[in-house]
């Protein structure tokens, strides 16, 4: 349904179906996709055919028919492959994606779970591929089939049942193929089974061997949602009547089971798994584990006789006899495919100093209660603008350099700008008078996105744990008045009901406790009791992203103001915010960040890097027009005095010493033998240090509402001069790249993207969320309007969205793709995955093991094609505790947030155990391969997930203790990044011609690795900062406003991070 068709729609409590809100979106595809987006110097993309030959399959899964037939899994396509080995063949399209193939028990079927179209469904096909049918639909999950003995049914795991809203955790449920009948076996009425005293989780499913029941792993949910404990095997009946039964129970604790099976003879089979450091996949059979030789894959093994099963160990497809494992037997294959990778011209990155920008990020815009201007923020300022247009906006605030305003918020007089700023160390809401410009602080501690109510007696923000909290502004006294529902990022900014008594925001609907996504919903909290409610805008569909996306109440309570598919809509409400009627589409455009005037006539609203003015009568958005350009400096003539210098294009031997470098115009003009009395404005000394190439720092995500200025000042402090973002808010990055650009924020240069963009259901706040074509097409204009550097797709992006973002960065943006995912990305046209291996929406990756292995495989795609690596070795953390000087360092002390001090503190104390140094080498050595086999990898650390700056140390530490040279580890962190983003004609070495990014160290990291953190200085474009001065520009230890034990702010840091796609704390 087209809402903006219907704007008189009826108000009844019936919701929108997602069928229909998809239409609608459909409905205004015709135009986003007739829109023509400005077009950098990028080619369109043409393809060149690549070769690869696959031997091994990491996590790969496979069956085999009664007949001898083999069908496996390698990469995300199904291949054909003979009994007795030899060259496989594919049998389906990468945009299949099945998972888990299983043979029906005479061999005349196959089926899979796939996820074609963006949701996992039951397909089944035959051995030869042909006759592909999707047995399941419908906006539910369905996982891990499995044939009935006649071969009529399927088992299978499915989060139908369950509401979009309340929650959808896994049952069992069977499936009849002639009829298409479904019937749920668990966690139907009245049925009892183990642990549902509390909430359980049900998968993986079996069938006893004459039919009669079924068998699956039954999971508890542990206390506040910390993970699942999986270690019960339960049974049901197959016609869902009785209960359910226990029956096999693991009793070592610390592991979770999978994928149990059944024998002709009913000898359980099934897979015990350990978490990292200690990460294993052990086959345990009859409840006694079998000594399997090699790296047991998690996928499920399959019994091919009374005793013998097939189960994937080093790669490879291996039969098995559980009482002889050592007498087994392998499937050899070859399987080759030909892929059409992306040819194309990346775009030149505007780093040059000096000249005029149009200022294109105005973030977080507030319209003004009289609707005759909006406060935004840009340049590390807050500003001022008229809405008639055509006048350059007003400065009202300018922060420091090292610090950080966010969210202008109006007063509902209209005569004062709420405000968050760092200055003190940690957010603190101000009040600015507009007339007189007094401050006040409301609130200290950490608080952010105020928002004050109605009677301007009570102030909404969030702290630093994304808790809501209130503030009673005439007795002083603040409430925690509700915790976050999920994790993935803090809610939405919050938003007064007209009468004071409710606050809405954007808060997750988390689906279940197997996996971490679920749908943006409007939460409605109760200020008095805490109590809160939630709501989808139609059955399925997320709003937008949990930041600029609403809700936003309208001044007479009757509307919220969301941002769905990227458009702006308008969505019916009762005054205690229930939903009320079908929401109607304001605009077609791209949206972001709606804000009302105060007699509810208007809405203000971001499209596109443009600010839009829709009057709700007659409907016409306007363009707001700011004049409104930045200038950067030029860097002064600099001449440096290296000790020694490693200039990024050789190995170890070409350390030169005694040299010059000569900088002009933020670069390198010359690099020579040392000469006094060289002419310079500016003259460096390091004639006793060592000078490398700036540090890249390959994967960040800006998280400024909670670091503040600190996230940018610390990567400085720590000789990272290039940061690549690989996920935030597209404003907000916008508005970091300039103002750095500007030298108005002290940081590094940053490569930006936009938010994650993803399938129907995100798990992150940063995440944006997509149902149609139409809702991408909008997002993806805004990247052009913003120049995006990178774009990225999240877990559950399906393969037409991974495919269109491909397409977009390269032929609109003449920039790189990735995603998590190596398969189907690398097929997808993608070019990097963004880590080794992190969130998956199957159950096992295709790029690591549980043991921490990969297959060759996955060498064979980082090597060939263009495809590359950023590389996040979490498993370095650990190392700090080898070092334990490292938290005493005044960057961790003085720098870093109370919540990372609190962290690397505690983990100084520890020692790495051999088992964490284990686990760490066994990564080192899949990056080593890919290195020698001539692919690149990038170094990059996902923080501020870890410790901003201290971390890229530490994994550049692993890499070299655990076999990289040093100039080979350093690789990773200067020259290689800059060639995976297609960037080294300026950035990664110091070679004549490139930008004057140097990092001067204490030492000499070619005799003494460790040396390489005391970064003592940088430059970054020519322009200076020194380590003493960026930490000296916030408070010393004890004088700040950092309200808290450790205890407390480790917990803070654990919120922080909870659930993220590499959980550190688990």
């Amino acid at each position: 349904m087209d809402f903006a068709d219907a704007p008189q729609a009826p108000r009844t409590p019936a919701d929108v179906s997602r069928r229909r809100f998809l239409q609608g979106t459909a409905a205004a595809a015709a135009l986003a996709g007739t829109v023509t987006l400005p077009r950098p110097a990028a080619a369109a993309t043409a393809s060149r055919e690549v070769g690869y030959v696959f031997t091994a399959a990491t996590n790969g899964a496979a069956t085999v028919a009664p007949s001898g037939a083999v069908v496996a899994e390698v990469q995300g396509v199904l291949w054909s492959v003979p009994r007795a080995g030899g060259t496989a063949k594919p049998l389906t399209p990468v945009e299949l994606e099945p998972t888990r193939p299983v043979f029906a028990p005479d061999g005349s079927l196959l089926a899979v779970c796939a996820y074609q179209g963006g949701g996992f469904h039951l397909w089944t096909m035959r051995p030869d591929g042909s006759e592909l049918t999707q047995r399941t639909e419908g906006p539910w999950d369905d996982r891990g089939p499995a044939w009935s003995p006649d071969g009529e049914r399927l088992a299978f795991a499915s989060e139908r049942g369950g509401d979009p809203v309340a929650g959808s955790p896994y049952r069992i449920w069977i499936l009849e193929l002639a009829s298409g009948k479904l019937t749920r076996l668990t966690g139907v009425p009245g049925q009892n089974g183990p642990h549902q005293d509390g909430r359980w989780e049900d998968f993986d499913p079996t069938w006893s061997p004459d039919g009669e029941r079924v068998l699956f792993v039954r999971a508890r949910v542990l206390p506040d949602a910390a993970g699942l404990d999986a270690r019960t095997v339960a049974s049901v009946r197959a016609d869902g009547t009785g209960p359910v039964t226990s029956a096999y129970t693991e009793e070592l604790p610390g592991t979770q089971l999978l994928a149990p099976a059944l024998s002709p003879a009913g000898t359980l089979a099934l897979l015990r798994t350990t978490a990292a450091p200690n990460g294993s996949c052990t086959l345990v059979v009859d409840g006694a584990p079998v000594a399997v030789r090699g790296d047991v894959h998690a996928v499920p093994p399959r019994w091919t006789s009374r005793d013998t099963l097939l189960v994937t160990v080093d790669g490879h497809f291996r039969l098995v006899r559980p009482t002889a494992p050592d007498a087994y037997e392998e499937i050899p294959f070859r399987g080759e495919r030909r892929v059409d990778r992306p040819h194309y011209r990346v775009k030149r990155y505007d780093v040059e100093p000096g000249g005029t920008r149009p200022v294109r990020a105005l973030h977080l815009p507030a319209l003004s209660p009289d609707g005759r201007q909006v406060a935004f923020a840009a340049l590390n300022s807050l500003w001022l603008a008229d809405t008639s247009g055509g006048r350059a906006p007003r400065r009202i605030v300018r922060s420091p350099v090292t610090r950080y305003p966010l969210a202008p918020a109006w007063s509902p007089d209209g005569r004062a700008l709420l405000y968050s700023d760092d200055r003190d160390g940690l957010h603190a809401v101000r009040r600015r008078d507009l007339r007189t410009g007094e401050e006040e602080v409301l609130v200290r501690g950490g608080r952010v996105h105020p928002a004050l109510s109605p009677d301007g007696r009570r102030l909404a923000t969030l702290d630093m744990a994304y808790n809501l909290m209130v503030l009673d502004l005439d007795s002083g006294e603040e409430r925690k008045v509700a915790a976050p529902l999920g994790a993935g990022g803090a809610p939405g900014r919050p938003s007064w009901s007209p009468d004071g008594r409710y606050v809405a925001l954007c808060d997750l609907a988390r689906l279940n406790q197997r996996f971490r996504e679920g749908y943006n919903a409007v939460r409605i909290v109760d200020v008095r009791n805490g109590s809160s409610r939630l709501h989808t805008i139609a059955p399925h569909q997320s709003l937008s992203d949990r930041y600029g996306s609403g809700p936003v109440w309208s001044p007479d309570g009757r509307h919220f103001a969301v941002v769905a598919e990227s458009a702006l809509w308008l969505l019916p409400v009762t005054a205690d915010g229930t939903p009320d009627g079908t929401p109607r589409m304001v605009s077609d455009e791209p949206a972001d960040h709606p804000s009302w005037s105060a007699d509810g006539r208007r809405i203000l609203y971001q499209s596109a890097g443009r600010l839009r003015l829709v009057d709700l009568a007659d409907g016409e958005p306007r363009t707001v027009r700011v004049p409104f350009d930045h200038r950067r400096p030029t860097p002064a003539d600099t001449v440096v005095h290296a000790g020694r210098l490693w200039d990024g294009s050789g190995d170890d031997s070409t350390v030169r010493e005694d040299v010059d470098l000569v900088v002009r115009g933020g670069r390198v003009t010359a690099v020579e033998p040392h000469r006094s009395g060289r002419p310079a404005l500016r003259r460096v000394d390091a004639s006793g240090r060592t000078v490398l190439p700036g540090l890249w720092d390959a994967h960040t995500h800006p998280w400024q509402a909670t670091y503040g200025g600190r996230q940018t000042a610390l990567q400085l402090a720590y000789g990272i001069t290039t940061a690549a973002s690989f996920g935030g808010f597209a404003y907000e990055q916008a508005r970091l790249r300039e103002a750095i650009a500007a030298g108005e924020l002290a940081g590094p240069r940053l490569l930006t993207t936009g938010e994650l963009l993803d399938g129907a259901r995100p798990s992150y706040g940063m995440a944006r969320a997509h149902n149609s074509r139409a809702g991408l097409a909008r997002s993806l204009r805004r990247g052009a309007a913003l120049d995006w550097d990178f774009v990225k797709t999240y877990v559950r992006a399906p393969g037409w969205v991974m495919a269109e973002a491909a397409r977009f960065a390269h032929e609109e943006l003449g920039v790189r793709a990735g995603s998590h995912l190596l398969s189907p990305g690398m097929q997808l046209g993608q070019d990097l995955t963004t880590h080794l291996q992190a969130t998956q929406r199957q159950e096992s990756g295709r790029s690591l093991t549980a043991g921490g292995r990969s297959a060759q495989d996955v060498t064979e795609i980082y090597t060939h094609g263009g495809f590359h690596l950023v590389a996040t070795p979490f498993t370095a953390g650990p190392l700090v505790g080898a070092d334990p000087a490292l938290a005493r360092d005044e960057r961790v002390t003085r720098l870093m947030p109370p919540w990372d001090v609190a962290t690397v503190t505690a983990a100084a104390a520890k020692p790495p155990s051999e088992a964490q140094l284990a686990t760490v080498r066994g990564e080192v050595e899949v990056y080593h391969r890919i290195l020698s086999g001539g692919g690149l990898v990038a170094l990059g650390t996902d923080q501020p997930l870890v410790a901003v700056g201290l971390h890229l140390h530490l994994a550049l530490r692993a890499l070299h203790r655990f076999g990289l040279s040093p100039a080979e580890a350093l690789r990773t962190a200067t020259v290689l990044p800059a060639r995976v983003f297609g960037a080294e004609r300026d950035l990664g070495t110091l070679e004549v011609g490139r930008c004057a990014d140097l990092v001067v160290v204490d030492g000499d990291p070619f005799t003494d690795f460790d040396s390489l953190v005391r970064t003592e200085s940088v430059l970054r474009g020519g322009v200076p900062y020194t380590q003493r001065e960026l930490v000296d520009s916030f408070p010393a230890p004890g004088t700040s406003a950092r309200a808290g034990t450790a205890g407390h702010w480790r917990e803070v840091g654990h919120r922080l991070r909870h659930g993220s796609c590499c959980d550190i704390d688990h």
